[in-house]
């Protein structure tokens, strides 16, 4: 029984880590793209990009290692159905009850994986992407400027060159738009701009000739210009105050005794993840008994359906909770303690069904 467990184990955590680590390769490469439009716009640099790429990927693999779990259980286990190795296995006293255990097993071991990635790592993960794209769209970084775009961010600064210089050491026909947020923006136009680092102020500088100032206050009814042949301009740094409020970053602990909706709606998220692995694995285990005629995928469609239809609802349940419904949250146990009566009915149902018929028989 130990062999067959350690087997079981070793089949279904490694179709398990598969699937996930594809499913994580498909979404992780079109956030990877939307990045990287990002950093071309001059929004984010390098190496912000690959931080938050590298440190998105456990808050996705929490939310995908669930679904690889569940088709790792029905292919692994939909293979031995095919090959007749489960009717084999039952006909040397493996009962469904004994497949049951040793398929808890692995399927333990990965819904812990995914309880430290959801409770533990990914708020954590979360809270540096945040932090960085926080940074970045309160910082403007103008080593690597293209002629001819807008690069920064509009909401902060932004800058436009017309062209470089061979050296990329002189910026031709500038514009600058500057909004610290506390006074009015401003809008800077020059023939030519270089940056330079002050060693007394600690800050970067952009030095301006031949140009205009303009400021625009009080709802555009008052306008101020000014025409210079030098300025300095202070390019803002990434000496910002991080304002990260997201639920999704805050900590386990903290939020197990917060009254907040959305602090209560992200709590029962990342202990649903977990649960929800364990419960649905019993679905699959019921689903992956096919005929060896239909083959081991036969039933991975509507499988994958019914998985869908958990998550959906589950998804459903938390925003519910998020926007104060009365009864959300007991909602979510209703949906885990369904699916759960619904996997036991599959594995046991016909069983239980057979054995009225049985005594009934004994006793004539």
């Amino acid at each position: 029984m130990q062999i067959l467990t350690r087997y079981l184990a070793k089949e279904i955590v490694i179709t398990s880590l598969v699937i996930s680590m594809v499913l994580l390769l498909v979404v992780g490469s079109s956030r990877f793209a939307y990045f990287l439009s990002l950093a071309v716009a001059g929004e984010l640099n390098a190496q912000a990009v690959l931080v938050v790429i590298a440190n998105l990927l456990p808050a996705y693999l929490s939310n995908l290692l669930p679904m690889g779990t569940f088709i790792g259980v029905l292919v692994a286990l939909g293979r031995l159905s095919v090959d007749n190795e489960l009717v084999v296995l039952s006909a040397n006293g493996v009962s469904q009850a004994n497949l049951v255990r040793m398929v808890a097993v692995p399927v333990s071991a990965l819904a812990f994986m995914v309880l430290m990635l959801s409770a533990a790592i990914a708020p954590h993960t979360s809270r540096i992407v945040e932090e960085v794209l926080y940074v970045q769209s309160h910082t403007s970084e103008f080593e690597s400027i293209i002629p001819g775009k807008f690069q920064g961010n509009g909401n902060r600064q932004a800058i436009y060159a017309e062209s470089l210089n061979e050296d990329k050491s002189k910026l031709h026909n500038v514009f600058l738009y500057t909004n610290d947020g506390v006074k009015p923006p401003v809008i800077i136009k020059a023939e030519t701009a270089t940056q330079y680092y002050d060693e007394d102020y600690q800050a970067k500088y952009l030095l301006l000739q031949n140009g205009s100032r303009m400021q625009v206050a009080d709802q555009q009814k008052d306008v101020s210009l000014t025409v210079f042949q030098s300025m300095a301009v202070q390019l803002l740094n990434s000496d910002v105050a991080v304002d990260i409020t997201h639920s999704f970053t805050i900590p386990t602990l903290d939020l197990l005794d917060s009254p907040k909706a959305t602090y209560r709606a992200q709590l029962y998220w990342r202990f649903s993840l977990p649960l929800m692995t364990l419960i649905i694995s019993l679905t699959a285990i019921a689903l992956s008994q096919v005929n060896p005629r239909q083959g081991r995928f036969a039933r991975l469609l509507p499988a994958l359906v019914l998985f869908l239809g958990y998550l959906s609802l589950l998804m459903r349940f938390r925003d519910q909770i998020e926007l104060g419904v009365s009864g959300a949250e007991l909602n979510i146990f209703a949906l885990h303690g369904a699916f759960l009566s619904l996997g036991l009915w599959l594995l046991f149902g016909q069983r239980l069904r057979r054995k009225p018929w049985r005594l009934k028989r004994a006793a004539t």
